[in-house]
């Protein structure tokens, strides 16, 4: 028997009901509730504290919230599974990558970050400006960070032939540098702590913390 047009509303309404539940009961597994999806092509972020990221390598959504809550967030997530995203992969594309204290004998100090801007044909080269995100002005000069790719199964390399950092600490620090392109197997780029204040310290001191990565004007020019 076809269905009154008031048991297709009381219908549709369950059934909106019972996505809506799914969808903020699949949030609260990943311990965050409330927050924002958008799509991976999203072309700015909601304000200048908020990270684009996904809570799977190969997912395209992505969520945004403050530095401190992403953070807490990821966190709780295998780091070689949620992946932080630029807003676009061409010159001008933007990432901000929470950094954090994860406590590993490789000195990893935050999670992947996307590779994707970094592909470059051969005879050609990415570069990127680094920028310090709510970091005293008093410990810029203690911070130094190494960029390696993240290759589970195998030994993670360098992407950077030097330290990321505005002192002289570390391997001849640079606040701009040229990013290596991504071999197979790499999933994404991570910072790992190589200065003095380390990321346990510095995130003590330093709450929200992060690194704020732009493709440079540079990208994919040829290499010299």
């Amino acid at each position: 028997m076809p269905l009154g047009r008031d048991d297709r509303v009381s219908q549709l309404l369950r059934k909106n009901q019972n996505e809506r539940t799914v969808m903020l009961k699949h949030f609260r597994v990943l311990g965050v509730a409330g927050l924002t999806t958008l799509s991976a092509s999203q072309p700015t972020f909601a304000g200048p504290n908020n990270v684009l990221w996904s809570h799977n390598q190969s997912n395209g959504e992505v969520i945004v919230s403050g530095i401190k809550t992403a953070a807490r967030t990821i966190s709780r997530l295998n780091p070689h599974h949620t992946l932080v995203r630029f807003n676009h992969h061409q010159a001008g594309g933007v990432a901000l990558v929470p950094l954090m204290a994860y406590g590993a004998q490789d000195d990893r100090c935050s999670p992947d970050f996307d590779v994707a801007p970094f592909r470059a044909e051969k005879g050609s080269e990415v570069w990127a400006n680094f920028e310090f995100v709510n970091v005293a002005e008093s410990d810029m000069d203690l911070l130094a960070f190494g960029i390696k790719a993240d290759k589970p199964g195998r030994k993670d390399r360098f992407r950077v032939d030097h330290d990321i950092g505005r002192s002289r600490l570390g391997n001849k620090p640079g606040m701009v540098a040229r990013i290596a392109p991504p071999a197979e197997g790499d999933l994404g780029y991570y910072f790992l702590d190589r200065g003095i204040l380390r990321s346990d310290e510095l995130l003590y001191r330093n709450p929200g913390a992060a690194i704020k990565i732009t493709i440079s004007n540079h990208a994919r020019g040829p290499a010299v």
